[in-house]
Order: C-alpha cells, then structure tokens, then sequence
C-alpha cells in the first residue's frame, strides 16, 4: 500500500502575509494614486463614479500575483528570477488592466491614475517581499518541523532538500530515528532527539507542528498507528515527495514507483479537468489565430527573404496515448539542419538563423501549433511532444518516461517555464519531473498560471544553467543506470528541445 501525503489547501503564514500585505498595497496604491492625481476633493468624487473600475483593477492585480508566482519561496538559484518577479509581474497586470478597463467605455481609470498606481503597486510589493524575506531570517514564519528517518542517507537527503531553498519555512529542531541503525551513525547538522517511541513526548516538549517522515515502506507501515493520532491532533506529515512537490514543484523519479503512480491517478479529477481545457482550448485557439495569422504571414515573408526553403516546418510528435500526429511550426534553423538524421535541439544550436533566434526567443514559431490545438491533437498547457526517435530512446533511461503521454501535450507547461532546454538524458529525467507534476495536480487554475507564466518567461527569459532549482537527488542517475540496458549508450548531439 503507498501512502500520498497531500498538504491540501491550507496557506501558511507567510504566504497569507504576502497575500493580506498585497492586497492592502494594491488597495492603497489606487487609492492614493487617485488623490496624488485629483486631490482629496475631486479624488473622493472619482472614486465613488469609478468603484468598480477600481475594484477590477485590484482583483485583476491579485489574479495576476497568484499565476505569476509571487507567492512561491525563492530558491538560491532563482534569485535573480525573484528580484525581478515583482517587475515583471506588476507590469502583466498593469497591461492587462489597461487593456481590459480601457476597452470598455462604462469602466475607464484615468491614465495618470493607471501609471502611478502602477508604480505605487511595483515599488511596494518589492518592499513587502524583502521585508518578508528578513522576517524569514529572523525565524518568522517558520514552522517547528522534526526529522523521523531510519538511515542516515535518507536524512541528508532530506535536509539537503530543504536547505536548497531560502525559504523552506521549516526549521528542523531534530532528528528522531526507527529501526537498527544507531544514533551515532547519523553525521547530521542537527542533534538527534531521540527514537520513535518518544515521538509524543517530543512533539510536546519542542512544540512541533510538522513531521518529516523519511522512511522505508515497510518501515512505514510500523509507524502508522504512531502517525494517525498525529495527524488528527493537527501535526503536518510529509514526506520527501511531498516535501519535494512544495518546496521545488516537481515529483522526484527516485522517489516513486507504480503503486504511487496508480493511487494519484484514482485521487485524479482528470476527466471534468479534460472537458474543461479542451473548451478553453477551442476558445483561446480561435481567438489566438485572429492576431496570430498576420503574425505568421509577416514571419513567413522574414523566413522566405533570409533562408531558402520552406516557411512551415512539419514534424511528427508523440501524443497523447503514444499515436503519432503532425507538428506545425515556423522553420527557424538551416533547411539542410538534419541531413545526417534528428539531432536534439540545444539552448544555443548554431543551426538556428537569424531570424530564427528571434522567432523563438518571442515564442513567434510556436503559432502555428495553435492550429494543432483547434484539431484537438495538443492542447495549450501539457508535456511538450517530443520526436518519436527520442521518445523511444528516453523511454529506454528514464523511468515512467511514458506517464507524460497519458494526457495531450501543450503548446507550454510546467516543465517549460521551470527547466526550458534538456541537453542530456539527466536533463530531460530532470523535466519529467516537473511534467508529473503537472499531471498530479493539473487543473484550470495551474493552466493559467502556466500560461501567465509563460508570458513573462518570454518577457526575461531563463537561462539554461540557472534553473536547477534543487540539488539533483543522486538516486536518480542509478535509477536510470537499472532502467537502460547495458548495450545502450545515450547518443551525444545533445538533449531534447
């Protein structure tokens, strides 16, 4: 029996800090934007003509901080994504918000009122997240967390986990052990408490709120009637997928089997969740297509003067259920690019021209693909199709490579704006993981903010080296070392686009 340690949809402290200060920034910045611009006189008369303009411009503002990440803990290689987040993200929303107020004549914000609050808005939301960051240093926030382990390997692996993120929001007080290794054999940063048969008193004396259970299965099973009386009093249970999924957003192969795999597949809400994407995909398709077709016709003209041959560049895609189909894209590299058979794409191919670079550096080549999309064959959020020769071959190395074929593939997804380029076989292991993420908790409020997301990945991009968020766990390579046979060999162009 495999156990699926959910956290479910509590909001920690800190995240509903962010929430509550956000929403009072954005409430404040209207507000004082309208009297900076109009006085108190007039400004209190604008605001009662335009409360509902006001009003969806603040729920729009929060709408957009959640689907572009602004409530996720930093990691150390996503700093500089994190500075930048507030920039990026209050820009998408202003933009959004001019865009929706000013195309309706009943709900207009004067444009002086619009840009200050904007920068009220940008300027005030980077305050509040440094301040949340300090406060995070000094020990708010943070929850009494203790380690119940039964091998020293699975307590480094487990604390390295959390110590790969700034803002884990665990303080781990101690270690608790199980089994027959000894205490002494655990060379760990933190002291060791004592066994499992003092878990009650412990909890009580360091006041946990959060066990973090790296155990063996059939360890496990034992503790079970020592963890329900836990959990019903209020203690948190997770586990090093569980803790995985929070801290990095991405299921650890290492960490899985099909037992696993099946249990999330019976807790999934997959088939309303797939009546619901293909409406969004209908809708969004033929409304992408009415900017889209100029686009693609003023591209084709680029591609036609810069590089002989075709405009639409077609190649056949694995999707859903395995059944092969046709991708359209915009051509981006040389004509003769594959002469001597496929090779993978890489962050910087050498193969691509031009105008290539720009075409996929604004996500211009993908258009067509939206065509797919209105087929049926692709949606616009899901595991990016691979090439039938690489899938076979990633499907040889890399365990449950197949899962990502259980639902369509997108024109974006999870994996895309987390890790965008796979150069090896570790890289693309490295992807899945994210893919079955995506999988796990796919729903439509994931696909938008995959999808706001995506926009501002195109707005400052991600850089290939930096987006290893968390240390690679080293099971993983031995896991992919047992799944390949030994006559295989991984080819060496590269890793999968």
């Amino acid at each position: 029996m495999v156990f699926i340690f959910h956290r479910g949809a509590r909001i920690s402290s800190h995240h509903l800090f962010l929430t509550l200060g956000d929403w009072l920034i954005i409430v404040l910045a209207q507000l004082g934007a309208v009297f900076l611009r109009l006085g108190f006189g007039v400004g209190a008369e604008y605001l009662a003509d335009n409360w509902g303009a006001l009003t969806s411009a603040v729920l729009i503002y929060m709408l957009v901080f959640y689907a572009g990440g602004m409530y996720e803990p930093p990691t150390r290689s996503r700093q500089i994504d994190f500075d930048f987040l507030p920039l990026v993200v209050t820009a998408i929303a202003a933009g959004i918000t001019g865009l929706i107020l000013y195309t309706r004549p009943q709900m207009t914000l004067g444009r002086g009122i619009w840009a200050i609050s904007s920068v009220l808005i940008l300027w005030l939301a980077y305050a509040l997240r440094r301040l949340s960051m300090a406060l995070v240093r000094r020990g708010l926030f943070l929850k009494q967390a203790m380690l119940l382990c039964d091998h020293p390997d699975r307590a480094e692996d487990l604390l390295r986990l959390i110590q790969g993120t700034p803002a884990a929001l665990y303080s781990v007080t101690g270690l608790i052990t199980c089994g027959a290794v000894p205490a002494s054999a655990y060379a760990v940063d933190v002291p060791v408490l004592g066994t499992a048969d003092d878990l009650g008193r412990l909890i009580d004396t360091h006041s946990v709120s959060a066990i973090l259970l790296s155990v063996s299965p059939m360890r496990s099973h034992e503790l079970l009637s020592r963890l329900r009386p836990l959990r019903y009093a209020g203690v948190e249970l997770l586990d090093y997928v569980a803790l995985s999924e929070e801290l990095a957003q991405e299921i650890p192969l290492a960490h899985i089997n099909d037992e696993w795999l099946m249990t999330v597949a019976l807790n999934s809400s997959v088939v309303q969740i797939r009546k619901i994407k293909r409406a969004m995909d209908i809708l969004i398709s033929v409304l992408g297509l009415i900017p889209g077709i100029p686009l693609i016709l003023l591209a084709g003209i680029l591609i036609k003067l810069t590089s002989p041959g075709p405009v639409i560049y077609r190649q056949t895609r694995v999707g859903q259920g395995g059944q092969a189909y046709t991708l359209y894209k915009l051509r981006t590299m040389r004509a003769d690019s594959e002469t001597h058979g496929p090779i993978w794409a890489q962050s910087r191919d050498v193969r691509v021209t031009r105008i290539g670079y720009f075409l996929r550096k604004w996500r211009i080549d993908e258009l067509p693909q939206l065509f797919n999309i209105f087929k049926g064959e692709m949606s616009l959020v899901g595991p990016r199709p691979e090439r039938p020769e690489f899938t076979a071959k990633l499907a040889v190395f890399i365990p449950f490579y197949n899962e990502r074929h259980l639902v369509q593939p997108g024109l974006t997804g999870w994996a895309q704006i987390r890790y965008p380029y796979a150069a090896s076989f570790e890289a693309a292991a490295r992807k899945l993981q994210f893919d079955l993420y995506y999988i796990k908790n796919m729903s439509f409020l994931l696909d938008v903010s995959i999808l706001l997301r995506t926009f501002k990945t195109i707005l400052v991009g991600l850089r290939h080296e930096d987006d290893s968020f968390l240390a690679v766990d080293d099971r993983l390579e031995d896991l992919m070392k047992t799944s390949a046979p030994d006559e295989s060999a991984p080819p060496s162009e590269g890793g999968p686009a």
